[in-house]
């Protein structure tokens, strides 16, 4: 099934699994189908479409490449829901089991990374590793360290807010998604043709109401229950490669990984800000490819 409102990418076809309630995830499938199954989690306010100087390198390589659109994001459905990060990994479990994929590899960017772990620790047999870029993991210290840096998610006040958020989420303009892409970015954001895409998503029906909802959900009721997995290990691989000029996701969020995830190892990038898919392709995909051939 394809959409006209798809973009094309050579190699891709594009599904849309019924995961229940009435809710429809798409999904970008790349690559052989009995080829090792590698999902990539996007962001926001991105979709399937930040992954596509990735996808044909790693379909190109063996891999089968599975991009979601999250729910309320790119061509998934977007529902009158709180969007809780269990419920939006659990759709990509179903996403799973639907396709007949048993475990995956998790790349995962921005929330793409919080919607990950919980897949991971949810369903631990689903995920055999996980990489991680500029996101964060499942075990955030909520303690005076990390009330420091509170100030740094400024931005996502207004994004919470009913009626606001949606309107500026919805601007055809896109006028404050760029001015906070800037600033997270260091300056670097995605390029027009991109942004567009991104953009004209964010104004179909319901999707700036979800992308609301994604930040006010986690303020009002995830950000309390942040030692949730205080306690919880895993023991697979897991790396994460982090562009330092971030003021947003600094290393300081990913304190005491190491004591929970055996294989944790964290690489850190000068000069890159937040959008590290973006701004360099090339170095996600090598260090991206070393990690696919050690798992």
């Amino acid at each position: 099934m394809n959409s006209p409102s798809l973009p094309v990418l050579a190699g891709v076809e594009h599904r849309f699994v019924d995961v229940g309630g009435g809710i429809t995830i798409h999904v970008a499938d790349a690559g052989p189908a009995d080829g090792p199954p590698v999902m990539l989690v996007h962001g926001f306010p991105q979709n399937w479409w930040a992954w596509h100087e990735l996808i044909g390198p790693l379909a190109n390589d063996g891999y089968r490449v599975l991009c979601p659109d999250l729910r309320g994001a790119g061509w998934s459905s977007a529902p009158d829901d709180r969007y809780y990060k269990k419920a939006m990994a659990d759709d990509l479990a179903i996403v799973l089991d639907r396709l007949g994929v048993t475990s995956v590899s998790l790349v995962a960017h921005d929330w793409g990374g919080p919607i990950a772990a919980h897949l991971l620790l949810r369903h631990p047999r689903k995920v055999s590793g996980f990489f991680g870029l500029n996101t964060v993991g499942p075990w955030l210290k909520f303690d005076l360290t990390a009330l420091r840096h509170l100030w740094r998610f400024w931005y996502q006040i207004p994004i919470s807010l009913p009626v606001i958020g949606p309107r500026l989420l919805s601007d055809p303009k896109g006028r404050f998604i760029r001015m906070t892409g800037l600033w997270v970015g260091a300056g670097y954001y995605l390029n027009d043709v991109d942004f567009t895409l991104y953009v004209r998503r964010m104004c179909e029906a319901g999707h700036a109401v979800a992308g609301s909802r994604w930040y006010r959900t986690f303020l009002t009721r995830e950000l309390i229950r942040a030692h949730e997995f205080a306690k919880t290990s895993v023991d697979i691989p897991m790396r994460f490669l982090h562009g330092m000029d971030d003021p947003v996701i600094t290393p300081t969020l990913l304190r005491g990984y190491a004591e929970h995830a055996a294989g944790f190892q964290l690489e850190t990038v000068d000069d890159v800000g937040h959008w590290i898919v973006d701004q360099r392709p090339e170095l996600v995909l090598d260090r991206l490819r070393a990690f696919l051939q050690e798992t």
